[in-house]
């Protein structure tokens, strides 16, 4: 009577440990099975030391990381060729907007500004007019214009050149001889958190088609008064009308493919202008029925979780996004355990693992375990990150990977504050108090650990020798189990390299357990030695 196990995978914990396939688990812990072999999980390699223990970490450059003691959502400027090398977060107080020149410290970002370009408090004043330095047709010179009704508006420029929604308009200004001095008051801010540099003037000039509002002057941030004597205006027209600062409770920015943030707050969810992660138009904003959990971009569209049903956002322009509501009751309860992988939105429920696609929403965990099972991970607590297409996670007491396409589970014995997926690298970057490391990037194997399935044999069958396949068996231990009792075992180097005989015990049910430093290419019990060549 022979028991092989030429082929290993993860747990099924929905099903009863003999009713499991040959190849699957009760335990598979620190281990993956890649070739169809078990193989342990590699040590971590330490790559830097940092000034403090991170709950979040963002990549900036090859030299440099951004550390945050708190959850944080950063991304980098979706602008080509950004010379100033720019990334926007949310999660520290109002939404923020850091550059190389001030984010580079002991701890980075060392400094930021406040994001978006706030609307003067108040509008332009016409100060006075002197109409000494117009046309007088009665005096011999030819009038350029009829009387003109003039207005003013200001709005404020950052030192990225960023330009924010205008003020309310001037007093209504009557300018009877064209080329008349109009002395204008300028708005200038009492608190500047938002790195304002400038402030830019316009006026109106009305055509036969047409009132536009255009350009006069680009002033420092510090003038008081703009001396206005221009007659005829050739110069760009305002198009920041709508350029709103974002919500200051905006969470969970991100960017979609055709360069459109999104963030939300409450039950809405926001966009900004595309390619301009600064100006948020409060009539690019949609609702949802209950209150938003996280949310996260693939591709041009934005899925939203919320404690209620799930809603994809999509649309080619911020004006035109419309959301859909899925037909999935499955609310997140993490939104930190919200990642995309391979392509694919996977997020914490209730019930298990969601998965959010082009179809729809399904639960893929369905198979693998039930409700009650799945709330021992305590759900609520999920970290989690993508890597190599599989679903890495971390909760309260535990932790776990997933393979959304194998259906393969495992259990995680390693732990660490935060994590960042290095696209660049294809590795993940974690952070273990105070030292940065590269998941799996050392050269040395943890210790896995792998039991097999409960192997339901003729009454009282009798199991005398054992066989483990592995190049490095001396790295190995072994437990077998006999009726659910451990009837032998042995230690790291004393597995032998060919069969071993086994006590002479007659049992039911078996199981083999192999632990260690090693991979295992093979597992086999049988009643005679010959069954095992």
């Amino acid at each position: 009577m022979l028991i092989t196990i030429p082929l290993m995978r993860g747990e099924i914990p929905r099903l009863k440990p003999h009713l499991l396939p040959n190849e699957a688990a009760v335990i598979a812990k620190d281990c993956c099975f890649e070739n169809g072999i078990i193989r342990p999980l590699c040590n971590d390699a330490v790559v830097a030391s940092l000034p403090l223990s991170a709950k979040t970490i963002f990549k900036y450059t090859d030299e440099h990381w951004f550390l945050w003691n708190k959850p944080i959502e950063a991304i980098h400027n979706p602008m080509a060729q950004d010379e100033w090398q720019r990334v926007y977060f949310t999660g520290e107080n109002k939404p923020k907007v850091t550059a190389q020149d001030i984010a580079i410290g002991v701890v980075s970002p060392a400094a930021s500004y406040d994001l978006g370009v706030p609307i003067p408090s108040f509008a332009p004043v016409i100060n006075r007019i002197d109409s000494s330095t117009g046309s007088d047709p009665e005096a011999g010179q030819a009038a350029i214009f009829d009387d003109e009704t003039r207005y003013y508006i200001q709005t404020f420029v950052t030192r990225f050149g960023e330009e924010g929604a205008p003020s309310k308009p001037s007093t209504e200004l009557l300018v009877e001889k064209p080329g008349s001095t109009i002395y204008v008051g300028l708005a200038r801010l009492n608190v500047n958190t938002h790195n304002i540099t400038h402030t830019r003037l316009y006026r109106t000039v009305t055509s036969s088609v047409s009132a536009e509002y255009m350009l006069v002057a680009e002033l420092p941030i510090a003038q008081a008064e703009y001396i206005d004597s221009t007659a005829m205006l050739n110069a760009p027209i305002l198009e920041t009308w709508q350029y709103d600062v974002p919500d200051e409770n905006m969470r969970g920015l991100c960017v979609m493919a055709n360069g459109i943030c999104a963030g939300f707050a409450g039950n809405e969810v926001m966009f900004s202008e595309a390619f301009l992660p600064y100006a948020w138009p409060k009539q690019y904003r949609g609702t949802t029925e209950h209150q938003i959990v996280g949310i996260t971009a693939i591709g041009t569209s934005l899925v939203v979780v919320t404690k209620g049903y799930p809603y994809i956002f999509s649309g080619v322009t911020p004006s035109a996004i419309n959301g859909t509501k899925i037909g999935s009751e499955q609310a997140c309860v993490s939104n930190e355990s919200m990642v995309v992988v391979n392509g694919t939105v996977i997020y914490a429920s209730p019930d298990g693992l969601v998965a959010i696609g082009s179809d729809g929403a399904i639960t893929i965990t369905d198979q693998l375990m039930t409700r009650r099972q799945w709330q021992t991970k305590q759900p609520h607590t999920i970290k989690a990150w993508a890597s190599e297409g599989m679903y890495i996670a971390l909760y309260s007491g535990g932790g776990f990977i997933f393979d959304p396409v194998s259906q393969d589970f495992r259990e995680l014995s390693n732990r660490w504050d935060c994590a960042y997926e290095d696209l660049e690298r294809d590795q993940l970057v974690v952070v273990q108090g105070s030292e940065m490391r590269l998941w799996q990037g050392g050269d040395n194997y943890l210790s896995g650990q792998w039991r097999s399935k409960v192997f339901l044999l003729p009454v009282d069958s009798l199991m005398s020798c054992a066989r483990v396949v592995s190049t490095e068996v001396n790295q190995l231990s072994l437990k077998i189990f006999g009726d659910g009792k451990l009837v032998y075992s042995l230690s790291e180097g004393e597995i032998p390299h060919n069969g071993f005989r086994l006590p002479a015990i007659r049992a039911t049910t078996w199981q083999i357990e192999v632990s260690g430093r090693a991979e295992v290419e093979r597992l086999m019990m049988a009643s005679s030695m010959q069954e095992l060549m």
